[in-house]
């Protein structure tokens, strides 16, 4: 019994450094969503997600902290090419809406003015996931990083018929904040070499 309690002392005493959860911070960041208005501190809950499962393994040496960072990742949303595709899309809409008046205005005979227009997106116009990585070491903080996150729009997914089409419904890509944040912390964690 005495040589049982001492191999669990001994297997206690060597296992105790696989249990403890605590890294070591060697780099300290926060995650700051702008919306054009006002700025967020903390993450979306799929970003908490990823964080969560992702982060002791893959990011060692990093912690999310967002009274004393050293770096912020700033992000934001967006849709690059919508300006081309805006004032189209914007006559588009308004000749559907309105009868014809003239040789300028869409046939309403013609495809376009169907029920059930399918609209394919262009890969001219990508929505997607803009972030930033400020230094926080320097005053003003200076930029060190920008880059984009996004996917691939899913299969299957089309305008309503009947509805007006929205630039969005052009993009070929659509936002992605999660994979913006994993961009940002894997550049982060390739250049500090954690």
């Amino acid at each position: 019994m005495i040589r049982k309690i001492y191999r669990l002392f001994i297997l206690l005493l060597f296992a105790t450094p696989l249990f403890t959860p605590a890294q070591e911070c060697k780099l300290k960041f926060a995650v700051v969503y702008n919306d054009g208005k006002a700025l967020q501190v903390g993450l979306t809950p799929e970003q908490k997600k990823m964080w969560d499962h992702d982060g002791p393994k893959k990011y060692k040496g990093m912690c999310l902290d967002a009274k004393e960072q050293n770096y912020v990742v700033l992000w934001s949303e967006g849709l690059n090419g919508a300006e081309l595709a805006k004032a189209g899309l914007d006559r588009f809409n308004l000749a559907r809406s309105t009868p014809s008046e003239g040789p300028s205005s869409v046939d309403t005979n013609s495809s376009l003015m169907s029920r059930t227009i399918h609209i394919r997106p262009s890969p001219m116009v990508r929505a997607k996931t803009d972030y930033f990585i400020l230094d926080t070491s320097k005053i003003p903080y200076v930029v060190i990083r920008q880059g984009q996150g996004s996917q691939d729009v899913p299969l299957g997914s089309a305008n309503q018929p009947g509805h007006n089409v929205r630039t969005s419904d052009l993009a070929s890509t659509i936002s992605d904040p999660t994979a913006a944040l994993e961009n940002a912390l894997k550049w982060l964690k390739k250049e500090k070499k954690l």
